[in-house]
């Protein structure tokens, strides 16, 4: 549930600070409006969360699985959307599979918690391979944006909108439509396979909702990556996402793990994204070039 503190609207989130250094919590804490929910400070926080890192069980690295034969027909028809043809196909070898929940390696350091629990409510309770597999690979959709003079404004709870910034021109009758496409963005459960460890490239807050149901299995498209940076981890600076502590850490950091002692619960302002696309015409008058002036071979 949300919160009102002086006013302002603060929602649950969790960070999982058991896996960074004192500075690094320092800064997280310093730069950035948020406070610990039970009223600790950071630092205790934080000393406590790395206390129940050292109690957390031992990691095994995961076996993905096929699909199973009934949803083969789902499969192929997210095979044919064109968000899976162009965002995925287009870009990597992909392939459906099942993977366990308790071998993914954490992509971010925070989560909604709210959000979790929005998204529980969709995921049955019993384990249903058809709906868990529709809840895995959604259909997606943006609301209707307004228009305000030469200003089109998207809003979103979260950074889940694409806006193409090369605009697409076509003819018509009378002259051309110069169009600029927004769209939702890829929101598929992804796992990326990187020395031999499986890595939840996106889509943690759905996994967790699953895990939270019972689920000890998530669908998702699996890739192989080659190296960490092509993960493009939004946190990839923190100390518990270089090689040593992440790749070949004994224990890395898990996406379980943010709903384990490890994680601090905390209050965070509660923000909207806002996408705005401006469009502005300007003519120009310039001297136009005599054949002299035009430039005559290469060069």
């Amino acid at each position: 549930m949300t919160e009102v503190i002086n006013g302002a609207t603060y929602r649950r989130h969790a960070l999982l600070l058991g896996f960074l250094n004192k500075a690094e919590v320092d800064a997280i804490f310093a730069q950035n409006p948020i406070r610990v929910a039970d009223g600790r400070t950071p630092a205790q926080a934080a000393q406590e969360a790395r206390a129940g890192r050292t109690a957390l069980g031992a990691y095994a690295v995961g076996v993905h699985a096929p699909l199973p034969t009934g949803l083969a027909a789902p499969a192929d028809e997210v095979r044919h959307r064109p968000l899976f043809v162009n965002e995925y196909e287009a870009k990597g070898d992909f392939e459906f599979a099942s993977v366990p929940i308790s071998s993914l390696l954490v992509p971010q350091m925070n989560i909604d918690l709210e959000y979790v629990r929005e998204l529980s409510e969709n995921v049955a309770l019993a384990p249903d391979d058809a709906r868990d597999f529709a809840f895995a690979f959604p259909h997606s959709d943006i609301a209707e944006p307004i228009v305000k003079g030469n200003t089109v404004v998207f809003t979103a709870a979260a950074p889940n909108i694409s806006i193409k910034p090369i605009p697409t021109v076509r003819r018509t009758a009378d002259g051309f439509d110069i169009v600029v496409e927004a769209k939702a963005r890829p929101n598929y459960v992804m796992i990326a396979r990187l020395g031999g460890r499986m890595i939840l490239q996106n889509g943690v807050h759905k996994v967790l909702a699953l895990r939270a149901k019972g689920r000890l299995h998530t669908f998702a498209v699996v890739h192989e990556v080659q190296r960490l940076e092509e993960l493009g981890l939004p946190h990839a600076n923190l100390s518990m996402f270089t090689e040593p502590n992440y790749l070949a850490a004994p224990r890395p950091p898990l996406v379980e793990d943010l709903a384990s002692p490890a994680s601090v619960e905390v209050l965070t302002r509660a923000t909207s994204n806002v996408y705005r696309v401006v469009i502005q015409a300007e003519e120009i008058v310039a001297p136009a070039l005599s054949l002299r002036e035009v430039p005559r071979g290469g060069g």
